[in-house]
């Protein structure tokens, strides 16, 4: 058992992986500063919850695997070359699918930890670790991210035009 449990933690710290490069790449083509500033903010809180994940795996005497954090980090680089195709500046496709694909991860992440911590009494050497707080914060990435996402898909997806005549009308 001990082998899926470090498998698990290992999924998940390798989806991190890509969310971290995804993270950086949407920083960068902000022109908002204030959103910048936003990604830049998530990916530190993504990089603490990757310390988290591979101090979970240590205390539990678990291995953290390189070929799965290489595998998670081609992953990413092939979603993102999708991404990227479709165009990744605010406004087009590709940053929809792109905050889709991230708050998708965040809430992985929240599951996670609910999952932890359904298991930490088999687990003392877990003890002290705040599972419940970990989850609400994914709950409030993942609401922001959903936050810009919404707006991304109202930009990217319908002509301003057009909602503004079916707001006028309702």
């Amino acid at each position: 058992m001990d082998h899926e449990l470090q498998r698990y933690l290992n999924d998940h710290l390798a989806g991190s992986a890509g969310a971290v490069k995804l993270i950086d790449d949407l920083a960068s083509r902000q022109e908002d500063p204030g959103e910048a500033e936003f990604f830049r903010a998530l990916r530190e809180k993504v990089e603490a919850d990757r310390v988290q994940l591979r101090e979970l795996l240590d205390r539990a005497g678990l291995e953290e695997s390189t070929a799965l954090q290489v595998a998670g980090k081609l992953t990413a680089g092939v979603s993102q070359l999708k991404l990227k195709w479709e165009g990744m500046e605010p406004g087009e496709l590709g940053m929809l699918e792109a905050l889709e694909m991230l708050a998708l991860g965040i809430q992985g992440k929240r599951m996670l930890w609910v999952m932890l911590g359904e298991l930490a009494p088999a687990f003392p050497e877990w003890e002290g670790v705040r599972f419940a707080d970990l989850e609400l914060e994914a709950i409030r990435q993942r609401d922001a991210v959903e936050e810009r996402r919404v707006r991304c898909g109202r930009d990217s997806l319908v002509d301003a035009g057009r909602l503004e005549v079916v707001r006028a009308e309702s």
